[in-house]
């Protein structure tokens, strides 16, 4: 994924990014009345392909209008993480793409996410939600 791409439509869906040091996480997504930021720890996101991963899962959460106060039970907490990463998969990586790269003959996490250039695990979690909903009959 071209980080280019990932400020494109951050510009184009009109959200505003910046760099500030965040106590307990390395990215967060802010959401006030008309006013959308995405905050970035660039001492803790330190590669392109870590700042690919944050700004794809946080304009997952833009995307499908999943917030939540830091506060919030943590049910809540995490049905909203898991609404976000469902939205930013089937934007980013949709399945069908990454059903022709498998057939291709990119069979793993490593190298799916290695195609995209976003994390490791990331790309392991986005598998399996495709393969426990959607399966991969190649």
């Amino acid at each position: 994924m071209k980080k280019n791409d990932l400020y494109k439509k951050i510009k184009q869906e009109n959200i505003h990014y910046i760099k500030h040091h965040l106590f307990s996480s390395s990215a967060m997504i802010a959401h006030y009345e008309d006013i959308t930021v995405i905050i970035v720890d660039d001492k803790k996101v330190k590669t392109k392909t870590a700042e690919n991963t944050v700004l794809i899962q946080e304009l997952g959460h833009y995307m499908a209008g999943a917030y939540y106060h830091t506060n919030s039970p943590y049910e809540l907490i995490e049905e909203m993480e898991h609404k976000a990463d469902q939205k930013a998969w089937e934007e980013f990586f949709p399945y069908e793409e990454i059903k022709k790269l498998m057939k291709k003959g990119l069979t793993t996490s490593t190298q799916i996410a290695q195609y995209y250039d976003v994390e490791v695990p990331y790309m392991a979690r986005c598998l399996n939600y495709y393969y426990k909903y959607y399966g991969f009959d190649l």
